[in-house]
């Protein structure tokens, strides 16, 4: 097994952060992205027939990677607002937003208005995501391989 190069983790993050499901296969790090369950709904399957073959065909050469459960979500939003210097009004803000009802779509509407840390914000996730799918390619190389 040779190791996927940073360029494909990178695709793997920015496609999983999508909604998207990456099929990893262990022996020659051909990548498949299939929709999701929730995405699948909504898309004519028929555009992913041969990648659902060949997935299925295959089946123990294909490693799943999924996006991080919403648990871990939160952790990248608390991180990144714990990262923001202190006494600043965007901290408060998302520290607010985050112990609200709906702290998903409580952070993403104050984010989408914070001017620059929108930017910031993006990246960070981008870079939490990246470790995010290091850690996921690592658990499966040391537990779901042999």
């Amino acid at each position: 097994m040779t190791a996927l190069t940073s360029e494909q983790i990178k695709e793997i993050a920015d496609t999983i952060d999508c909604g998207f499901v990456c099929h990893w296969n262990i022996k020659n790090n051909k990548l498949i992205f299939l929709p999701s369950d929730q995405l699948m709904d909504y898309n004519d399957t028929d555009a992913w027939d041969e990648d659902i073959k060949e997935v299925e065909e295959n089946f123990g050469d294909y490693k799943q990677i999924e996006k991080p459960d919403s648990r871990e979500s939160f952790r990248f939003m608390e991180d990144f607002t714990d990262e923001l210097p202190d006494n600043t009004r965007i901290k408060v803000t998302l520290l607010e937003a985050l112990n609200k009802r709906k702290p998903f779509r409580e952070f993403k509407y104050e984010i989408d208005n914070s001017g620059e840390y929108r930017q910031l914000w993006f990246d960070f996730k981008n870079q939490k995501m990246i470790e995010y799918v290091k850690d996921s390619i690592d658990y499966i190389i040391k537990y779901e391989t042999n």
